[in-house]
C-alpha cells in the first residue's frame, strides 16, 4: 500500500515539476536574439526589392510572391530615412479597381486599391473602374495614431482607395512592444 502511494506521489511530483517548469519557460524564446535581430534587415533588404506600383512609394518596400501577390511592409517616413519606423506589413492581390475583384468584398481587409501606374500629377491611387492593380491589405506591427485612428499590434488599415494615410503624429509611433 505505501508503495502505490509512494509511486503516486513521486508521478504527482514529476507532473507538477514539469508543468510548473515548462509554464515557468513559456516566455522565453520567443524574442529574438540581437544576432538574429541583426540579420533581419539584410535578408529583408534583399528579399524586398520589388517595385511593383509606379512611381514607386518612398515609404514601401516591396516582394513579388509570384502568381499576382506581394508582400509590402509600409513605414512612417521614406525608407531611405534612417529614423523610418515600420508601421504596417502586408499583402497585394492582383485585380481589378471594380467590387466583383475585391478579395471578399473587403471583408478580410484588401479595401485599398492601389494603381501599378499613376500617371503623373495625378494624386488617385485608384483608377478608372476596371482598371487593373493590386488590393492591398495592411496590418499595423506596433502602436500609434494615423489619420485620428488608434492602432495596435494586429489592427487592420481600413481605409477607402481614394487617398493614402500618413502618420499624423510619428513621434507616437511605439517602436517596439514591452
Amino acid at each position: 500500500m505505501y508503495t502505490k502511494i509512494w509511486v503516486m506521489i513521486v508521478i504527482l511530483g514529476i507532473f507538477l515539476g514539469s508543468v510548473w517548469f515548462s509554464s515557468s519557460h513559456a516566455g522565453e524564446g520567443k524574442a529574438p536574439s540581437s544576432e538574429a535581430l541583426t540579420n533581419i534587415g539584410p535578408a529583408l533588404a534583399k528579399a524586398y526589392t520589388s517595385e511593383p506600383i509606379h512611381p514607386a512609394k518612398p515609404d514601401h518596400l516591396w516582394l513579388d510572391e509570384g502568381n499576382d501577390r506581394v508582400r509590402l511592409m509600409m513605414f512612417s517616413k521614406p525608407v531611405s530615412d534612417p529614423t523610418a519606423v515600420l508601421l504596417f506589413v502586408g499583402e497585394g492581390i492582383k485585380g481589378r479597381f471594380c467590387a466583383e475583384s475585391q478579395p471578399d468584398g473587403g471583408k478580410i481587409g484588401y479595401s485599398h486599391f492601389h494603381r501599378i501606374h499613376t500617371p503623373a500629377g495625378d494624386t488617385s491611387m485608384s483608377g478608372p473602374k476596371g482598371e487593373e492593380s493590386y488590393w492591398l491589405k495592411h496590418v499595423a506591427v506596433g502602436e500609434f495614431e494615423m489619420e485620428n485612428m488608434h492602432y495596435k499590434p494586429g489592427t487592420v488599415l481600413d481605409i477607402p482607395s481614394r487617398r493614402h494615410p500618413s502618420v499624423s503624429n510619428p513621434s507616437s509611433v511605439i517602436r517596439s512592444r514591452s
